[in-house]
């Protein structure tokens, strides 16, 4: 199976195909946003970047907004469901890891913090796996971005 990949900012775009490894489970990329974007979450100066970052993504049992103490913005200080497991991206921000089927959260660790974003439905960073397949995810760190 095979994604593509694209960096996109003031410099220029590159992409380039990623092979997954796995047959069931998640995969995908973390990607930083900083600078001014439009409403769509597209770069709407020069002065605005995007690319994948290497970091510690923290899966956890499905997780809405009554199992965490929030903090500022979109991190978070506790989460009070099951940890399952934890990855690495690579430096271009890419990830993939092997789960079981089921509903997930991701997690991630920013400067000593823990940052997910949350869906119209409260759940963060929500994911779910179904049996032999793999779902792919980017997960966007957005609070450097002004929209």
């Amino acid at each position: 199976m095979a994604c593509s990949s694209s960096q996109k900012g003031g410099q220029g775009s590159r992409e380039k195909l990623i092979s997954i490894s796995i047959s069931e489970g998640i995969a995908g990329s973390v990607i930083f946003k900083q600078g001014e974007f439009d409403a769509t979450g597209k770069l709407s100066s020069e002065e605005g970047v995007l690319y994948g970052v290497e970091r510690k993504v923290y899966i956890y049992a499905q997780t809405n907004i009554r199992a965490v103490d929030i903090a500022e913005g979109d991190f978070v200080n506790n989460i009070y469901e099951q940890l399952i497991d934890s990855m690495e991206s690579n430096p271009e921000g890419y990830f993939e890891k092997k789960l079981k089927p089921g509903k997930y959260s991701l997690f991630i660790l920013e400067n000593n913090r823990l940052y997910s974003k949350m869906d119209e439905e409260g759940f963060y960073f929500p994911v779910t796996v179904n049996k032999d397949s793999v779902s792919m995810m980017k997960l966007e760190i957005d609070y450097k971005a002004v929209y």
